[in-house]
């Protein structure tokens, strides 16, 4: 029961991730990552509550899911939302590949990513492989979005999806890492945030867009 419902969690962080790429508007990009963070901690409780009933004492990812709802859930989308809010907004058409050729190329990344996992030597347990090919299929597609997308917000939220798959491989892989690297992972996070959405600000002003492709406007 227990793995069927990582599983379930694990299968819908992929798909949310899928929804993403599928994604036109910047609100929508941002309800998607709150969504798939919200996974993100439910799976979390679930295997911090599994560790306190085995060991009968605290288990320090419990800490990570509060920290996960508090920030990912709740106050990096409310900034982003902000942030969109003052800056440039419209339908984003300027997709550097159409979202059909973008949903293939997707798929194909999942396969990739089983082929590469289910042909490392020393990985036996099924369990282990399945989170490890949810994991780093949700890394590579926030790799993707990230770098598919011309909008600044829009490669935010794919920094903040890797970070996701990260996590999800972390969390699944080895029932939690220990508690000084997953707080140093996720100030990291949070500092990286933080210069990328004064990033944002800073394009706005200059160009009065958050267009990235308006940077080569600097090349002399």
């Amino acid at each position: 029961m227990y793995h069927n419902m990582l599983n379930l969690l694990s299968i819908l962080m992929l798909i949310s991730a899928f929804s993403l790429i599928a994604n036109k508007r910047q609100n929508s990009y941002i309800s998607t990552f709150r969504f798939q963070s919200a996974l993100l901690a439910g799976i979390s409780l679930l295997v911090s509550v599994r560790a306190m009933i085995v060991t009968k004492a605290f288990d320090e990812v419990l800490i990570m899911f509060m920290l996960i709802v508090v920030f990912k859930v709740v106050v990096i989308p409310r900034y982003m939302k902000s942030t969109a809010e003052r800056v440039e907004y419209k339908v984003e058409k300027d997709f550097f590949i159409n979202i059909p050729m973008s949903m293939i190329i997707c798929c194909g990344l999942v396969v990739l990513s089983w082929y590469v996992i289910y042909n490392i030597d020393g990985i036996t347990d099924l369990d282990t492989k399945n989170y490890l090919i949810y994991s780093f299929s949700v890394v590579l597609l926030g790799l993707f979005f990230m770098i598919s997308r011309k909008k600044a917000i829009g490669q935010i939220i794919g920094f903040l999806v890797i970070e996701n798959g990260m996590f999800l491989a972390a969390m699944l892989t080895t029932e939690g890492m220990p508690m000084i690297v997953e707080l140093g992972l996720f100030f990291d996070l949070l500092t990286a945030f933080i210069i990328m959405g004064i990033f944002v600000f800073k394009i706005n002003s200059t160009f009065e867009s958050i267009d990235i492709n308006k940077l080569k406007n600097l090349k002399g």
